[in-house]
């Protein structure tokens, strides 16, 4: 889906630089959760240095990025694919879908999406529990979005971004678990499932693991 992309919107194929290498971080995070592709989209990052507009398209075996004097029109965007695909989502909350595209938080007048694809969960496994949440994937797609914002030298000190990992280790303590058995789930040690946890209620400012939960609950983070 995201390879060409950027020719779709940007006038000046010189302009685009593509190279046949992923992002660590979307192909570590597709191999964590068994997804069959994981894709960043954003267009329109103001450069901080400049008067220029960066747009990308990131997915954990392919990278393409451009940069243009002027911002790409919202009638432009709203012919991609992409685009149509997370206003599919946000319409119908499709979580379940084998491919989806969610809207990411925009710290100003750029368009983020992270979108997914997994295999169809077999009947058998309906009642499962679903190793990665539409509300998850989104907190990771904010982390990475920061990340990017970051990068291009617009501050995002103030925003509050929980990770997945400290997600796991909320939403089972949620579930009544213990910080030991919690550990034993998700495959770690219980030092660094406490470290998650500090972590959480260090960005959430609670003072108590139960606070943290709370908070994330009401913001839909996670379910119980």
């Amino acid at each position: 889906m995201l390879k060409g992309v950027l020719a779709q919107i940007v006038p000046d194929r010189a302009a685009i630089v593509e190279r046949d290498k992923g992002i660590a971080f979307l192909s570590a995070t597709r191999s964590i959760y068994q997804l069959n592709e994981l894709f960043y989209f954003c267009a329109n990052i103001p450069r901080h240095s400049s008067r220029a507009f960066v747009h990308c398209a990131f997915s954990s075996d392919f990278a393409a990025q451009a940069i243009t004097s002027h911002p790409i029109s919202p009638e432009q965007l709203a012919g991609l694919e992409i685009i149509k695909l997370s206003q599919r989502w946000k319409e119908c909350n499709s979580g379940d879908a084998a491919e989806s595209a969610i809207a990411l938080t925009a710290r100003g007048r750029e368009v983020a999406i992270l979108g997914f694809s997994r295999s169809p969960t077999p009947a058998s496994e309906a009642d499962a529990e679903d190793p990665l949440s539409s509300a998850e994937l989104k907190a990771l797609g904010d982390y990475f979005h920061s990340h990017m914002l970051r990068r291009n030298g617009i501050d995002t000190s103030d925003a509050l971004v929980i990770s997945a990992r400290e997600l796991d280790c909320l939403r089972w303590v949620a579930a009544g678990k213990s910080a030991w058995e919690a550990s034993v789930i998700l495959g770690i040690s219980e030092r660094t499932v406490r470290f998650h946890l500090n972590s959480a209620r260090e960005k959430l400012n609670c003072t108590t693991t139960t606070q943290a939960v709370a908070m994330v609950v009401a913001q839909q983070l996670i379910a119980i």
